[in-house]
């Protein structure tokens, strides 16, 4: 049993991976603009990243600090504003169909210590021990993980608080070339910890994804066969699975348990676990104790265990398989296994219908 409670595990967030591919169809008419400005000087920022975290959904600023995004997927959103030479600003943002949301930011500029500038010749042998380890939690255990490329691998300072613990930080967003899904990822490290005699690693983020660009139709093909397989591993389309009262036709079958590895009670039907609120489209998830997951679509049949232990009483999921709750799911077993390397934009779907 320690074998798997003892595993890496991360949390599922407001900040947390989440999917794109196929998006779902857009005909909202809602729109984010707003205007950035230098806190201290009043001046407009033009060249800001302004994205969507967890998602490709980004725009940059003009010469008079405005920016605009539009036609957004109703939800709970995390809107990030990023700068080399100023610290970057998010906030949380609820947009519906129609929403026309106003944002006036302040961005705070960067103050660089002497300590924060190191030169990359002189990396000890220790930062490279780091590194390893850092890749091999933060990128996750999947094959995957073998297909991803850091580009700037030296943003990354690495430090030992206590003895057996290892943190991770980077003052500019770490990229990330994944080439087995075919996207280029900006990822903001907010945390990382590794502790090592309790083998458990927490970590939280923001990530932008871009994809890559081909003209090799076989290489397109391939990237979308491998898209659609991670998310039908992943655990947005269980929960959106079981909001929807299919989960075993999709390809799971979940049980109660005490604690991971027990015998436990098989749930038959979505509602023993979950319930509609009509008004606002979005279901109630409530469960004691672990919800054990056991996922058909995973070819290695030594991968397809899962757990899951709400963090609250019930959490709220959208209609398109996201809790809304900050932290709202720890998970252990396969899905705790895994890391960046298998990560897909928000929103993904195997469909074009909602």
């Amino acid at each position: 049993m320690e074998s798997f409670l003892d595993k890496t595990f991360h949390y599922i967030a407001a900040i947390i991976f989440l999917f794109k591919g196929i998006l779902y169809p857009q005909p909202f008419q809602n729109s984010i603009t707003g205007i950035i400005l230098d806190i201290a000087t009043q001046e407009p920022l033009p060249n800001v990243n302004i994205y969507i975290s967890n998602t490709t959904w980004r725009t940059t600023s003009q010469i008079d600090g405005s920016f605009i995004l539009s036609s957004i997927i109703p939800g709970n959103h995390e809107i990030v504003f990023s700068m080399i030479g100023y610290d970057s600003h998010s906030q949380l943002i609820k947009v519906n169909d129609s929403s026309k949301i106003f944002l006036r930011v302040d961005l705070i500029p960067k103050i660089y210590k002497v300590s924060d500038i190191t030169i990359t010749a002189n990396r000890p042998e220790e930062w490279f021990d780091d590194l390893e380890i850092f890749k091999k939690h933060f990128l996750g255990y999947s094959p995957y993980s073998l297909e991803c490329v850091f580009v700037n691998e030296y943003e990354i300072n690495f430090e030992h608080p206590k003895k057996k613990v290892l943190t991770a930080q980077s003052d500019n967003p770490i990229e990330i070339i994944n080439y087995k899904l075919g996207y280029n990822i900006k990822c903001e490290i907010l945390n990382f910890e590794y502790t090592q005699s309790l083998k458990r690693c927490d970590y939280t983020y923001r990530l932008f994804f871009t994809e890559l660009d081909t003209n090799d139709l076989d290489v397109k093909e391939e990237w979308e066969t491998n898209r659609i397989k991670k998310y039908k591993e992943s655990l947005a389309y269980f929960l959106r699975s079981l909001s929807q009262g299919t989960f075993r036709d999709n390809g799971f079958e979940i049980s109660s348990v005490y604690k991971p590895l027990n015998t436990g009670v098989e749930i038959l039907e979505s509602s023993e676990l979950i319930s509609l609120d009509p008004r606002t489209e979005t279901f109630k998830l409530h469960f004691s104790e672990f919800l054990e997951v056991y996922n058909y679509n995973i070819d290695m049949k030594d991968s397809r265990l899962s757990w899951l232990r709400l963090n609250y009483p019930s959490i709220t999921i959208d209609k398109y398989g996201y809790p809304l709750e900050d932290r709202a799911i720890t998970i252990y077993g396969y899905w705790g296994e895994l890391g960046i390397a298998i990560f897909l934009p928000k929103y993904f779907t195997t469909d074009k219908t909602d």
